[in-house]
């Protein structure tokens, strides 16, 4: 009886990476001494070429547990083709791929040193570094398969497949406490049925081994388009034609009906030429081109309700008081009946750079009685991955979330937290590090059994000048840091590079994550850079000095499709030594940023972030703070915008 899960991502078509977990029932745990506790994860990696002629095969190229204890460690070169209903796969593996059938490598004839692979005990037993020396070394051998598609059964595949393994020595390495009962292997073929049940899940049961029955439940999603369908624009426009028609009248409209649509005016303009500036902000559109053709169209037919002939309708982007972008739309392309051509239109709207606090000289400036006070209480969950003694361990808190505008720009937020209920309470830490303990007792602070303030930040937001943006903050960050700090950032409009610093004087709370704290203090900051490319990728290096005043490096590379999801991969380096660590060596892990819209029937600005470091150490540690500067000002390049047309008025 064994367990295994993976977690796979694929942010570039040629990449695919995994991160799994398997709990072995035979094996025994060395901290407790308890059979069936021992848990094993690591990372898996596969480069994948496909040809553009699909008269060629698809190769992989692959490496499993590659940075790991050497359980799993195995690399691979793969192939397969397609013919009709059938499916062909075969491959050479090395490391665990190799069993009874095995053979001399033939990379030796290119490279004598790939003839012997180091044996276990000849490398670091902890794991986390890269196993260079082992890669593609020693005996290999060949494994194949042949997937069929029933035609007569819909959604039915049969497998069929060459198993290599030796599964005494497969995650075991021969440890005294593997059962040869449970792993010993009568045949060398395993066969599996596939139901796919709809295109996000499918179930498959195999006979592995020639003597044990194994079931797996796989969940994909596509994240490059959004995966349900949204209401048609039909915006709420209501004017009152009988009262006089006056330029006041008309701003007490637009302000009206572009509040009932949720496009929130912040100033307005309307120019003697006719040209209309109208300045929004608008919390529930990620899409930039859509919450801007929508505030134009809206402006446009209260104009026309108005008897006010208009030219050009300019849409100024806000947000936390810092315009965001400028764009231009022809007003009578945004007409209903209009027959101009959408290609046209969209050829026609200009794309222009916000400008610091130019919307404030609009002569239509809606009084707002500061401060503005938002509010939610809802159920969250609490999770922690990565303990050594159990896959995951959560909880349900009641988190009341508010923000306070004290101006536009004049913000603190906060976030309170009530347990419910957790199973923290079991969950074992690993052994504290040498290092500063600035993220290995975060079990104490889960374990906090009362109420809790995670956040309470305040935040000027403000930007000197054009394309340059900052930020000073101060309060509590997160649940083990609070102190002050400064975050600088330059976004030029029309270039895909970006660059800045944070720098943070922090304070380590107390478990109780109130407003007592303990004796570490520190200051930590880095000077960042990013480079966005046209189909999503966007790497980025920062180096500076971490909370367990460890100074390094993070790089970070990541994938944002059109719907809004990104993913990404990251590693960090520092001038402490794999010893000094810990088990892992260094820090790394990969993460999803999900638009909370992306199932659901209408439009949302935020976004739920998972990130997964395969263990909790205090090197390479980076500050949580709110409202980051980049994510504040997303839109505010031409680049994004331009991928953003499909929200034009859809």
């Amino acid at each position: 009886m064994w367990k295994f899960g993976t977690l796979s991502v694929s942010p570039f078509p040629w990449l695919e990476a995994g991160y799994f977990y398997y709990r072995p029932s035979d094996l025994t745990w060395e901290v407790n001494n308890k059979k069936g506790h021992y848990l094993d994860k690591g990372f898996n990696v596969k480069f994948i070429y496909v040809p553009q002629n699909s008269i060629f095969p698809n190769i992989a190229v692959g490496l499993d547990d590659f940075a790991g204890t050497g359980y799993f460690s195995r690399e691979y070169i793969v192939s397969s083709a397609s013919f009709d209903n059938t499916k062909l796969t075969l491959g050479m593996g090395w490391g665990k791929f190799t069993g009874e059938n095995s053979f001399e490598n033939p990379l030796s004839s290119f490279f004598s040193g790939s003839k012997i692979r180091p044996t276990f005990s000849e490398y670091k037993k902890q794991g986390g570094s890269p196993t260079y020396d082992q890669w593609f070394r020693g005996n290999a051998s060949l494994f194949g398969g042949l997937e069929y598609s029933m035609p007569n059964i819909n959604k039915l595949k049969l497998k069929i497949e060459y198993d290599p393994f030796d599964y005494l020595d497969f995650s075991a390495i021969n440890r005294p406490d593997a059962s040869f009962k449970l792993r010993k292997k009568d045949k060398n073929i395993n066969v599996g049925l596939n139901f796919q049940v709809n295109k996000h899940l499918s179930i498959e049961t195999s006979y592995i081994k020639g003597n044990t029955f194994n079931i797996s439940f796989n969940f994909g999603f596509q994240f490059d388009e959004r995966l349900s369908s949204k209401p048609k624009f039909q915006p709420n426009i209501n004017t009152n034609n009988k009262n006089k028609k006056t330029k006041h009248k008309f701003y007490e409209d637009l302000l009206a009906n572009l509040n009932n649509n949720n496009l929130l005016l912040q100033t307005a303009e309307l120019k003697e030429n006719g040209e209309l500036e109208v300045s929004i902000q608008s919390p529930d559109y990620r899409n930039s081109i859509r919450s801007s053709s929508y505030s134009a169209f809206i402006s446009n037919v209260v104009a026309q309700q108005n008897d006010i002939n208009l030219s050009l309708i300019n849409i100024t982007q806000i947000n936390a008081g810092i315009e965001l972008n400028r764009i231009s739309y022809v007003s009578n392309h945004l007409d209903e009946g209009s027959s101009v051509p959408k290609e046209l239109k969209i050829r026609h709207t200009m794309l222009y750079s916000g400008n610091p606090e130019r919307y404030l000289e609009n002569e239509f400036q809606p009084k707002v009685n500061f401060p503005v006070f938002f509010s939610s209480l809802s159920p969250v969950l609490a999770s922690h991955i990565g303990s050594p003694d159990k896959f995951y361990y959560g909880g349900i808190n009641l988190q009341h979330v508010s923000e306070i505008q004290f101006k536009r720009n004049l913000i603190m937020s906060s976030e309170v937290l009530l347990p419910i209920y957790s199973t923290f309470e079991n969950a074992t830490a690993r052994p504290a590090s040498v290092m500063e303990h600035v993220r290995t007792d975060v079990l104490d602070y889960l374990k906090e059994d009362d109420i809790q303030i995670a956040r309470l930040q305040f935040d000027y937001i403000f930007s000197p000048r054009k394309e340059i943006y900052g930020k000073f903050s101060g309060g509590i960050f997160e649940s083990m840091f609070a102190g002050i700090g400064t975050e600088f950032l330059y976004q030029p409009f029309d270039r895909k590079y970006s660059m800045g610093f944070e720098l943070f004087h922090v304070k380590q709370r107390s478990s109780t994550q109130r407003f007592d704290f303990r004796k570490y203090k520190t200051t930590t900051g880095h000077f960042n850079i990013a480079y966005r490319f046209n189909n999503g990728i966007e790497p980025s290096l920062s180096f500076g000095r971490y909370l367990a005043k460890d100074d390094g490096y993070t790089f970070d590379i990541s994938r944002r499709t059109r719907s809004g999801f990104k993913a990404g991969i990251y590693f960090t380096r520092t001038n402490v030594s794999a010893e000094t660590f810990g088990e892992g060596s260094f820090d790394k892990g990969f993460y999803f940023q999900i638009p909370m819209d992306l199932l659901s029937k209408k439009y949302q600005g935020n976004y739920s972030n998972f990130r997964l470091s395969p263990l909790t150490r205090d090197g390479g540690a980076k500050l949580y703070h709110d409202k980051d500067l980049k994510g504040l000002i997303f839109n505010s390049t031409y680049d994004v915008l331009d991928k953003q047309w499909n929200g034009f008025m859809n």
